[in-house]
């Protein structure tokens, strides 16, 4: 326990002196620099959001899904950065349940050395439930980061279209395929400490967002990472993608982790709730 929280200690003053010491990563796009929050840009971005070639891949309204279930596997291949995870296998299989009314989740992990512990995220109050603890609010940053970043990852596909802020960003070409790019964030254009910035790839031919570079501010001011959606599949009427990669950088030859989902569902009941049902059954 003390060894633990000493690295954790140690991350925190880690991560702090080196936003003190880094500059603040700014996504925007030179071309956006004197526009402001240009109300013609916003509506083209949302045209290319919410009009896909291929209608399939028109976001779904999340309020059609209020409870959502996905079964998926998260496969690491970056160890460093797992070890400030919750996770403790390279590959960690899961169920996760999402309540979109009352922004609660929880995981339920199904394999490996913390099998069966379920992990909840209620807005920002972190719990886990366990056989010989029962539900017990820990308080835990690290759960709590890691939850919310696989909530984002999970539902940005469908949710860009929501962001305060989206401005239409022009066209561009990576690995040799056309895109029309979307620039996204909150309270204002400009870079700010607080609030993350998001670069959205939405392919030409059919629409599909294949890419994103974000930033995670809460982490590292600097930091800029980059999603690579793919595997499109049909579930109710819908594509979504099946396979969600975390990558270091664009040209990067490997993957910090990636989200291989299984199957996607309308959930009724939290993870924890279902338990007690199957128990009692």
């Amino acid at each position: 326990m003390k060894r633990s929280l000493l690295i954790f200690s140690f991350s925190l003053f880690l991560i702090s002196l080196l936003n003190s010491n880094c500059k603040l990563a700014d996504l925007r796009p030179t071309v956006l620099t004197n526009s402001g929050n240009n109300p013609d840009l916003k509506k083209k971005a949302l045209q290319i959001i919410s009009n896909p070639s291929e209608t399939a891949l028109k976001p779904a309204q999340w309020k059609d899904y209020k409870k959502i279930q996905f079964t998926l596997t998260d496969v690491w291949h970056s160890k460093l950065t797992k070890f400030f995870t919750p996770i403790k296998d390279d590959e960690q299989r899961m169920n996760v349940f999402i309540d979109l009314e009352k922004s609660t989740m929880e995981v339920e992990l199904l394999n490996g050395v913390n099998k069966g512990l379920v992990l909840g995220l209620s807005k920002k109050d972190v719990y886990q439930i366990s056989a010989d603890t029962g539900k017990v609010f820990t308080g835990d940053d690290e759960v709590r980061i890691y939850l919310e970043s696989l909530r984002l990852y999970l539902m940005l596909v469908w949710k860009m279209q929501e962001f305060e802020i989206l401005q239409y960003a022009g066209d561009s070409k990576l690995h040799s395929k056309d895109y029309n790019i979307v620039y996204a964030t909150s309270v204002q254009v400009e870079a700010t400490p607080d609030t993350d910035q998001y670069i959205a790839y939405y392919e030409k031919d059919s629409g599909a967002l294949e890419w994103i570079e974000f930033t995670y501010r809460e982490v590292f001011i600097w930091y800029r990472g980059v999603l690579k959606f793919g595997h499109y599949e049909q579930w109710d009427g819908k594509m979504f993608p099946r396979r969600i990669s975390i990558l270091d950088s664009f040209d990067a030859t490997d993957f910090v982790h990636e989200i291989r989902i299984e199957k996607i569902e309308k959930a009724k009941k939290p993870l924890a709730e279902e338990q007690i049902i199957q128990e009692q059954n």
